[in-house]
């Protein structure tokens, strides 16, 4: 994927910080706080792969490239995902199971 700019992640960053957020507040909807524990561990193991495949040898411009993705993808999807998980998880709580 070639970019020049930050501005050419800007569908990616959008569809990072909706589509799992629906998702996840979606699934918590229906089945409470395991949900967000779920989300929990999914970041963990994302990040754990991210630093077992970290390489300190990268040229430049592909750690900049990683750079950009790590902070304007994957961040925001995490957080999206949690928060999502969240509140679904607290209508789950105040509306009982449907």
């Amino acid at each position: 994927m070639q970019m020049d700019s930050p501005l050419d992640l800007i569908l990616p960053t959008l569809a990072a910080f909706t589509l799992p957020g629906i998702a996840a507040w979606y699934l918590a909807r229906r089945h409470g706080l395991a949900v967000f524990w779920a989300s929990l561990i999914a970041g963990a193991l994302i990040m754990l792969y991210g630093w077992f495949t970290a390489r300190p040898t990268l040229a430049p411009d592909v750690a900049s490239r990683h750079t950009l993705v790590i902070y304007f993808v994957l961040l925001p999807a995490f957080m999206s995902m949690v928060f999502g998980a969240i509140v679904g998880a607290w209508q789950h709580r105040a509306h009982g199971a449907p």
